[in-house]
């Protein structure tokens, strides 16, 4: 199984798994894109079966948890993927793969 990915970088937007970002020096969290020290962790969305994927971008057609969508401006989200602000949509359960 692949690690979770709970963290992104509040200056690039990279997403990663919060593993990837500590430093080997032990000095804090560092973004393996960019490296930037903002970063910030990524709530877990759980169902009975884990983690899912409930928003779908429809310009780049990712699918991810809507918690990874959130921006720092209070109301806007963005896919985590492409950038897009104004094409995220929920899934309902009947569109998951």
């Amino acid at each position: 199984m692949a690690k979770e990915i709970d963290a992104s970088c509040l200056d690039c937007g990279a997403t990663f798994p919060r593993s990837a970002a500590e430093s080997h020096d032990g000095s804090g969290l560092v973004c393996p894109a960019c490296g930037n020290t903002r970063i910030r962790g990524i709530p877990a969305q759980h169902t009975a079966l884990g983690s899912r994927a409930n928003t779908r971008c429809r310009d780049c057609g990712a699918t991810f948890p809507r918690g990874e969508a959130a921006t720092p401006t209070k109301g806007v989200l963005a896919c985590p993927v492409c950038g897009s602000t104004d094409a995220l949509e929920p899934i309902d359960e009947t569109d998951e793969p």
